[in-house]
């Protein structure tokens, strides 16, 4: 705020300053074109009349009479330093400070009326709460609201537009992009942070969620590298084992998945309530590993050239009874990716229990582009819809309309 109101007082001065030059500059011309125009008129004018007493014989030494006369014009003309502290003198307070009143009031009213002080109060009160906040974030027991993380996200950009070499202001903002779906803005935060400290585990944890999140095989390569080499260091590390169980399920590897998983379980003990969530994920990875050879769609998802993806957003594919039924009997949400892309619904992604995928004999396909990962908001979202498909068939589907 000092720095705000120092810039401000330093454009006012400015002003200020180009307010009156002209005045000056104005008085010092205006008097001088005065006083030479009077001098000038009065010199022609005698000279006139020594001519004409000179013609009637009045006088008989004209030519002594003009050289005074123009001697006299040179002693009338002042000194410079003379002359511009008479005109500085004539410019009084009465005739400047009004204007310099004037000046302040219309400047600061209309940046009252018009300008941004409101937000820059809020902003400067943002950025004193960062350490709190970040304090909140990191350790993820109070979650923070929508209104929170906005706050937190400007402070945060704030401190590293003063402080780029920050890496833990890097990870905070990442792991905001993570919370809010903003792959792009998670990775590029996630990336800084690492260059600046590449050897700290939350750092290296952070950043392969952020790829993991990418959907992308090579970077979801890099990103078991980072999770293996952390666990390596840290056995402890039960952050980065639930993201490399997360992975292998996803990649189809059911027996690392459980495998991991039952360690967690070893390292956290039996009355740890984490256990109840860990034990439904052992039964989905049982579950799918047990599946009957076919039991599952294998789906190809292409876009239509009318289609142009969001900025950020989610692909929702599902498995419906008909057309017409709009509760999912299997789903899975998907990061925006480079299409087509190719994903199989089996029973680990039945959202009833008492209903799995396998039960039907027939299903219909739909994907959906959903621009705020809101399921129950859909207008605006492209679709695609597939004809009936058996179930161990392969079905291909194109998102070309419009919610």
């Amino acid at each position: 705020m000092i720095e705000f109101w120092g810039a401000t007082l330093v454009l006012f001065v400015l002003g200020a300053v180009m307010f009156l030059w002209p005045l000056w500059q104005k008085s010092d011309h205006d008097h001088q074109a005065s006083r030479d125009a009077l001098n000038k008129a009065f010199y022609y004018d005698r000279v006139e009349e020594i001519q004409s007493e000179s013609a009637e014989g009045l006088i008989d030494n004209e030519r002594d009479l003009t050289q005074d006369l123009q001697q006299s014009l040179l002693d009338d003309i002042p000194e410079k330093e003379k002359a511009k502290q008479a005109r500085h003198l004539r410019l009084t307070p009465m005739q400047w400070v009004p204007g310099l009143i004037v000046l302040a009031v219309v400047s600061f009213g209309l940046y009252g009326i018009e300008g941004s002080a409101e937000q820059v109060a809020q902003w400067q009160q943002t950025a004193k709460q960062l350490p709190a906040l970040s304090t909140r974030l990191l350790d993820n027991e109070q979650p923070l609201t929508q209104q929170e993380m906005q706050d937190l996200t400007l402070a945060l950009r704030t401190r590293l537009q003063h402080d780029p070499q920050d890496s833990t202001g890097w990870l905070l903002l990442g792991r905001i992009g993570l919370a809010n779906r903003d792959g792009e803005t998670a990775k590029g935060a996630m990336e800084k942070a690492y260059a600046l400290s590449p050897s700290r585990p939350e750092i290296q944890v952070g950043l392969a969620q952020a790829l993991l999140f990418a959907g992308d095989e090579a970077e979801s390569a890099r990103a078991q590298s980072l999770l293996q080499s952390v666990v390596k260091s840290d056995p402890f590390n039960l952050q980065a084992m639930s993201l490399l169980a997360y992975q292998a399920f996803e990649q189809a590897r059911y027996q690392d998945a459980m495998a991991t998983w039952e360690a967690m379980k070893t390292l956290i003990g039996k009355e740890d309530p984490r256990n109840q969530t860990l034990d439904q994920s052992i039964s989905r990875a049982k579950l799918a590993l047990n599946s009957a050879e076919g039991a599952n769609v294998g789906i190809t998802v292409k876009l239509g050239k009318q289609v142009e993806l969001p900025d950020q957003g989610v692909v929702i594919i599902s498995a419906h009874a008909s057309v017409d039924a709009a509760m999912p009997i299997a789903a899975r949400r998907l990061p925006l990716s480079k299409f087509p892309l190719s994903v199989a619904l089996a029973d680990t992604d039945s959202l009833n229990p008492s209903q799995a995928l396998s039960s039907l004999n027939n299903v219909v396909i739909k994907a959906r582009i959903d621009r705020d990962g809101n399921v129950t908001t859909k207008q605006g979202d492209w679709v695609g819809i597939s004809e009936p498909v058996a179930l161990g068939e392969d079905v291909e589907l194109v998102i070309d309309k419009r919610q």
